[in-house]
């Protein structure tokens, strides 16, 4: 099933990267060596997050901005992010949330991911042209853990979906978090099966993604958006909630 925006297919992407589309690769430094779109510049998700290895969180937006700007992502120039679809992380996603929560208008993800371009692919790295990006958050796409436990609290909480797979929800410790376990009211729902089928939700209530550090829940907020839901992604995720929330 093909997903609608922000994701596009191979010719899609091909007329992007013809037209000037800043590429940003999320692969780890040995997939991207291999071979990457031309002129695609490699991008590490934690860049801009602030709080040390174990967070996801986003810094000032005017931070978020300035580094995303030094890798070539300008305001008048759409963006396109390749990665490692489900192979990994979902990187992508997180890319692209961070830059639509920035305010940036055109931002494009290769559904697929690497696996499906089959186009020319380089091996040296690109330099990055700096651009322009003036930072213009948009608050309805992100919330904090703070705002979240106020939410989830609250006699109208979100619908909560975890993100995150089955055995993570059920307490399994993967990723050095603080404790096991899901944020109270939460429902799981694996990210992947949001890439290949629109989950039956609610379209009336908000709806709030979250996994360990954010970057799953960026791709079930991009899938989930090219479903027609409206979403916001907690950047902080449960490392925030597990490190700051009691039991």
């Amino acid at each position: 099933m093909p997903l609608g925006s922000p994701f596009v297919d191979v010719p899609a992407a091909l007329a992007l990267v013809e037209e000037g589309a800043t590429v940003l690769d999320t692969r780890a430094a040995t997939a991207y060596l291999a071979g990457h779109i031309p002129g695609a510049v490699r991008v590490d998700w934690k860049g801009p997050t602030v709080g040390g290895p174990l967070s996801g969180i986003l810094g000032l937006p005017t931070a978020v901005a300035a580094h995303y700007a030094a890798l070539g992502v300008d305001n008048k120039r759409p963006v396109l992010i390749a990665g490692a679809w489900t192979s990994g992380w979902g990187e992508e996603g997180r890319i692209a949330w961070d830059l639509t929560w920035l305010g940036h208008p055109a931002v494009h993800i290769l559904e697929g991911g690497m696996s499906v371009w089959t186009s020319r692919r380089e091996r040296l790295p690109a330099r990055p042209v700096p651009g322009k990006l003036t930072a213009a958050a948009r608050p309805d796409l992100r919330i904090t853990t703070e705002a979240l436990a106020a939410a989830v609290a609250s006699a109208a909480p979100p619908l909560l979906l975890d993100v995150r797979e089955p055995d993570e929800f059920e307490g399994a410790r993967k990723f050095r978090e603080s404790r096991g376990g899901h944020i109270p009211g939460a429902r799981s729902l694996p990210w992947k099966g949001l890439l290949t089928a629109a989950p039956d939700l609610p379209r009336d209530t908000p709806i709030v993604v979250y996994c360990t550090g954010g970057v799953r829940s960026g791709m079930a907020w991009a899938a989930l958006t090219a479903h027609g839901f409206t979403v916001a992604n907690n950047d902080g995720s449960w490392w925030a909630w597990a490190r700051t929330q009691p039991d």
